[in-house]
């Protein structure tokens, strides 16, 4: 690890521990740019691992080749042999899924699975491959190959719950993410599967059971964005408009520029002049000091 990656790490080790809420979009920022280039990073550096293998091919096909040649031959093969080491590639796919180089990341995770078919994080990842790019019936059947495998997986309850939403299967979403909201192990996917919930309910109307899941969500992750937006728009749905500015002005406190910022503010706008007059009003009777 080079130095500077090394203190970068270090530094935010130390302020997300403690970071005020206006600090998180900058630090957002600085994990994906990290992240994007020690992926980055690696790719060059696998691609680099695949150079020098090629020469040492043709060293060891020279005429002249000895005996110590081929010791040497077998000493580099045996350490870039990143197509038969599984860990190497599932952390090539993962990087590609990171940066957005979806089939790039299928191709890899793809020789995983020639190697090793059941390999569960290989069927997961290749899951939220196709899940990224849409492809939601391809992604379902590698979520269901984990599932067989390992029955409570909460990864793939999850996603699994996250697809049937997409695709109005109600009955099956509400399943899958109940599991996975109940399990204890993985508290991340607890936390989205309480969201997803939220957003089922929600698009079936049931707006005390979606107000329900969206406020267990931000218990267990008070700056997911998206549940305070979602929680402004089932208010907006019972006329309510004074609480959905409030969740909606509670959406735009974490981050006014990333999308459900962006989304929040455009609500406010449409619901602001149906509760200003009443404001006005009050003010008007307020008696002066």
């Amino acid at each position: 690890m080079s130095d500077d990656i090394k203190r970068r790490i270090e530094q935010l080790q130390k302020i997300v521990k403690d970071s005020p809420a206006d600090k998180e979009p900058a630090i957002r920022e600085e994990i994906k740019s990290l992240f994007i280039e020690l992926a980055n990073s690696i790719k060059n550096l696998t691609q680099a691992q695949e150079e020098l293998k090629r020469i040492a091919t043709e060293f060891k096909n020279r005429k002249s080749s000895k005996t110590d040649v081929e010791k040497f031959y077998s000493f580099v093969k045996s350490r870039t042999s990143a197509e038969l080491d599984i860990a190497t590639l599932l952390d090539r796919a993962w990087n590609s899924i990171c940066v957005e180089e979806y089939d790039e990341a299928a191709k890899v995770l793809q020789q995983v699975l020639n190697i090793e078919p059941k390999n569960i994080r290989a069927l997961g990842l290749m899951g939220l491959t196709l899940m990224n790019i849409e492809q939601y019936d391809q992604a379902m059947l590698f979520f269901q190959q984990v599932i067989t495998v390992e029955p409570d997986n909460p990864y793939a309850l999850n996603n699994l719950g996250f697809i049937c939403y997409k695709k109005g299967i109600w009955g099956e979403a509400i399943e899958h993410l109940t599991r996975a909201a109940k399990q204890k192990k993985d508290r991340m996917a607890s936390l989205y599967a309480n969201y997803y919930l939220g957003l089922v309910y929600f698009e079936r109307s049931m707006l005390t059971d979606a107000t329900r899941f969206f406020e267990q969500a931000l218990k267990l992750g008070p700056n997911l964005q998206e549940a305070h937006y979602y929680l402004g728009l089932t208010e907006m749905k019972k006329y309510e408009f004074k609480k959905a500015v409030e969740h909606f002005e509670n959406c735009l406190k974490i981050d006014t520029e990333l999308k459900y910022g962006k989304l929040a503010r455009q609500e406010m706008n449409k619901i602001k002049p149906l509760i200003e007059p009443d404001i006005t009003m009050r003010k008007g009777n307020k008696k002066p000091d």
